[in-house]
């Protein structure tokens, strides 16, 4: 099941109309992004239709490659502790701070949040069957 080209092509009209938009046309603006949020829950209705129809392994399959994927984002962050010097002198943690920051924008970067959530959705369908989840490496 694929995504209804009419719902495709409005998102991106009001998208557009939403961009030519003056910046002090509330209402006009108000209006456009209440039709655009109903339109993605049109399309994302779509979305959960067509998982219901994948099989447990298809599923399954996707879910540890995105795993995986969401590991390596992790792993290329920047390791606190070695950049602190691992010591205890006190004058890390300033520099933990920055290491945090960097660490959170590599994750944004790399669309963690987006892989998270497609996660959560395969779990939520999984569970929904009744499947076991294998433990993730």
């Amino acid at each position: 099941m694929e995504i209804d080209s009419d719902i495709v092509a409005r998102l991106v009209t009001v998208n557009d109309e939403l961009l030519a938009l003056p910046d002090d046309a509330f209402a006009e603006k108000y209006k456009l992004l209440k039709e655009r949020d109903q339109l993605r829950d049109e399309a994302s209705q779509y979305a959960v239709d067509l998982d219901a129809q994948r099989s447990d392994a298809g599923l399954l399959a996707e879910l540890a490659a995105l795993q995986s994927q969401l590991e390596g984002l992790q792993g290329q962050g920047i390791n606190l502790v070695t950049q602190a010097g691992g010591g205890g002198g006190g004058g890390g943690e300033m520099g933990n701070l920055g290491g945090i920051s960097l660490n959170a924008r590599i994750l944004e970067a790399g669309g963690a949040s987006r892989i998270q959530g497609r996660i959560g959705t395969i779990l939520s369908v999984l569970a929904d069957r009744g499947v076991e989840i294998p433990d993730t490496p």
